[in-house]
């Protein structure tokens, strides 16, 4: 009788049974490695954030108050760069220093942060151009991790698709052990806190009342704000007694401007608020399509679940829009500046592929001639300002 089946199937089983155990110890070496705190007290020290009476002082004597706001994307974070780029060409100013308050999402959180870090005299240490050189090497360490990351995972299957080691090393070249209160901007960064189970809008000052934000590495909050569950580990460490587990919050917030204006506003209730949204190809040509009973019944079911999180996002947009085209219309102390296209094919967020960053490119480009016109009332917004 032939044996060669029962071989092979016992070969399986053991196969199958060495994978199962090995993929068992890597991911309980992962969960040491990743998820106990890392303690921050010494770093941190006695530094303090600065109080809402500060930040109110600072502003006395401006009417006008500029927001920027960037959304998550992965990759796409390359294309407002683009625009910001020319931005700094036209006004002879870098970014941290054309706007007062600054919110963004996953990839948006790491590049409105790197435009307020300071240097050693005190003045913005990078550019929108200083940005836009480093970003393709960048992310293309960020969304790599050995083959047996891969492997042992399942390509993602078990665990996040990639390892953080290589993001973390880029997070600290821009800000070191810097907390949020050492940063030379304002900041308002959405991040969805495991331990608390909440969603939380980290500001770098206290407010007026309420529980006030830690003042936290800044490397650690924005990593925690840039790691959706799927592709990159929760960030863990502990503060004054306390343990933080941070994951980007961009699945159900992906846009926060309607955050950051009620936050501002209650700061500044007088003042006008320039508010602009520099977008990057992502969900605004995402729509439902259910013309038939396919989309319906159970399978439609399934077909939300996938759908919902990014069309949820692009709803919230849509309604973010509607509010402030009222807004501008009776209050003249709202004005919002929206700069973003529609691609005819959606960008992947993590194909760090040359073809894909050539198309990524060749949009960003594209993104800003068609949207001149609002850059240039940008520009102008922002020369207003002496």
């Amino acid at each position: 009788m032939n044996k060669l089946p029962e071989i092979f199937l016992i070969l399986g089983l053991l196969y199958w049974l060495i994978y199962s155990v090995t993929v068992i110890i890597y991911l309980n070496y992962l969960t040491r490695k990743y998820l106990y705190a890392d303690d921050r007290n010494e770093i941190v020290g006695e530094k303090q954030l600065q109080s809402f009476e500060q930040l109110q002082q600072r502003y006395k004597d401006t009417n006008e108050i500029n927001i920027l706001v960037l959304t998550g994307g992965g990759i796409r974070g390359l294309i407002p760069l683009e625009t910001l780029t020319y931005i700094e060409e036209q006004t002879g100013k870098k970014v941290g220093e054309l706007f007062d308050f600054f919110s963004g999402t996953s990839t948006g959180a790491i590049s409105v942060s790197s435009f307020v870090v300071a240097d050693d005299k005190g003045n913005y240490k990078f550019s929108a151009k200083d940005l836009k050189d480093k970003y393709v090497n960048h992310s293309k360490k960020m969304f790599s991790s050995p083959w047996y990351h891969q492997y042992l995972t399942f390509f993602g299957l078990f665990a996040p698709r990639y390892l953080p080691d290589s993001k973390i090393e880029i997070l600290h070249d821009y800000f070191g052990n810097s907390t949020i209160g050492e940063l030379a901007g304002n900041i308002l960064i959405p991040v969805y806190n495991i331990d608390k189970n909440c969603l939380q809008m980290v500001k770098n000052w206290n407010p007026p009342y309420g529980e006030s934000n830690g003042n936290y590495l800044t490397k650690d909050l924005i990593n925690g704000a840039s790691s959706p569950p799927m592709l990159f580990s929760p960030v863990a460490f502990g503060l004054k007694n306390q343990s933080y587990l941070f994951i980007d919050p961009a699945v159900i917030l992906n846009n926060p401007v309607l955050h950051v204006t009620m936050h501002v506003r209650s700061l500044f209730p007088t003042k006008k608020l320039n508010i602009v949204l520099v977008g990057n190809g992502g969900t605004s040509g995402v729509k439902f399509d259910y013309r038939s009973m396919f989309g319906f019944g159970l399978y439609g079911v399934y077909q939300y679940l996938f759908s919902a999180p990014v069309l949820s996002n692009k709803l919230y947009v849509d309604f973010m829009e509607e509010y402030f085209k009222d807004a501008e219309r009776f209050d003249d102390k709202i004005s919002y500046i929206r700069i973003s296209s529609s691609p005819t094919k959606a960008f992947s967020p993590t194909d760090t592929s040359d073809y894909n960053i050539s198309k990524l490119e060749k949009f960003s480009k594209q993104m800003l001639e068609e949207n001149i016109e609002n850059v240039n009332r940008v520009i102008e917004i922002l020369k207003r300002r002496k």
